[in-house]
């Protein structure tokens, strides 16, 4: 009986000294909490910006191969006409164009040293070489299309 009672008088003991946890102690751990989870959705805001121009700058470099095997293939020179938000790959007035393509009206393209429109000869190359720019939010690229070869390169800025 005397285990019992020495027992039930130390556990009267522990839990006068354990409250719990303040009000004040729950919000400061909730506030950490809260600004770790914060952090990643900042960080994914900048990869998907940065994601956004290279998945238009791939889907342009398939959009201009296709050009390139239209006028090899069909022996018609075929051009790539830029406008705010989309472009339009054709071949011949009265056609039909061959694919109109939309994209983010935030990103803009600019020619610095090439003529607009582009335009790739019966072979499939282009007529004339220069550079365009390419230009997203802070993300800045200049695509260089080289005579001769059909290829073009573009670097970040």
């Amino acid at each position: 009986m005397k285990k019992i009672l020495a027992l039930y008088l130390y556990l009267k003991n522990f839990q006068k000294n354990s409250d719990g946890f303040t009000l004040v102690e729950l919000l400061v751990v909730l506030s950490i909490i809260m600004l770790l989870m914060v952090f990643p959705i900042i960080q994914v805001k900048k990869i998907e910006e940065e994601q956004k121009i290279i998945l238009f700058l791939q889907m342009l470099q398939n959009d201009i191969f296709l050009a390139q095997r239209n006028a090899a293939v069909h022996q018609l020179p075929t051009r790539i006409i830029f406008s705010n938000g989309s472009y339009i790959i054709e071949d011949n007035l009265l056609n039909p164009p061959i694919l109109k393509r939309t994209f983010d009206s935030e990103l803009i393209i600019t020619y610095l040293s090439l003529k607009a429109p582009l335009r790739f000869n019966l072979d499939g190359n282009i007529s004339t070489s220069g550079t365009i720019s390419i230009t997203y939010k802070n993300s800045k690229y200049i695509v260089t299309f080289y005579l001769g070869s059909g290829r073009f390169t573009y670097v970040k800025k």
